[in-house]
């Protein structure tokens, strides 16, 4: 009997919908849409989490997630285990001023205080070396080219709905983007919080591919309530030693 219930353990743990996304270094934290950009090994991503009003900019976060149907991720844990100094990610160039650096990356849209005159042509691919300084924001330590013609990037925020053209508003910036005849839009709302990916022309104007609510759930037998693990919560082993963190994905 005790065999069989362990191999019945088994089977229920291989059964979970929850893949381990591993986690990374917060970058961003939207506490209204329960939204947390994490940077991890190998991407950015955008992870729905009801502890989203509790993680802050800089911490280490372990989660296990499963994948949306937009390719967000849906946190079923994810637990505090330490704090960052700095970050690497790969994101697209969405916008510079002589003080920011403003940046798409796995649909979120990041904000870099500048710290050198000169700063890669909006539109490229871009690395991102960044510290955190003591108000939780990123600084940029060293921001290179990874190709000066990006192919296109994701965003999240709200919609607003024109005439051949959506607008996606997010924290820093709006995005306006054309939208291809024959595109069925019934579907969406002014006001809606979406993820709108699209493509970049050579012209630099930007034109969308795909466009799914923000917490778009292919599953729609799966239970939509995070039922998550806080272990760790905001105190959970924060340490304050640095060290570096792995390249993050963006839009590549």
């Amino acid at each position: 009997m005790r065999r069989l219930i362990i191999a019945l353990a088994a089977v229920a743990v291989f059964a979970l919908p929850s893949t381990a996304f591993g986690g990374g270094v917060v970058l961003k934290v939207q506490p209204s849409s329960h939204l947390v950009a994490v940077a991890g090994p190998a991407r950015v991503s955008l992870v729905h989490t009801a502890a989203a009003g509790r993680v802050h900019v800089g911490q280490r976060v372990a989660v296990t997630a499963r994948t949306l149907g937009n390719g967000t991720l849906r946190a079923s844990k994810l637990r505090i285990v330490g704090r960052a100094h700095e970050v690497r990610f790969r994101g697209m160039l969405l916008h510079k001023s002589a003080t920011e650096l403003i940046l798409s990356a796995g649909g979120a849209v990041i904000a870099v205080h500048r710290s050198s005159s000169s700063a890669p042509q909006v539109g490229s691919a871009v690395d991102v070396h960044a510290t955190f300084g003591d108000d939780d924001e990123l600084d940029e330590d060293h921001v290179g080219v990874v190709s000066a013609s990006a192919p296109g990037g994701t965003i999240e925020g709200r919609l607003s709905l024109g005439t051949g053209t959506i607008t996606v508003t997010s924290e820093h910036m709006s995005l306006v983007l054309k939208v291809p005849a024959g595109t069925d839009l019934s579907a969406f709302r002014a006001g809606d919080e979406v993820l709108a990916t699209f493509s970049q022309g050579a012209d630099g104007s930007l034109t969308l591919t795909r466009l799914s609510t923000a917490d778009d759930d292919e599953d729609t037998d799966e239970d939509h309530h995070d039922g998550e693990h806080h272990g760790g919560d905001d105190h959970g082993g924060d340490d304050h030693g640095g060290g570096h963190h792995g390249h993050g994905g963006g839009d590549h």
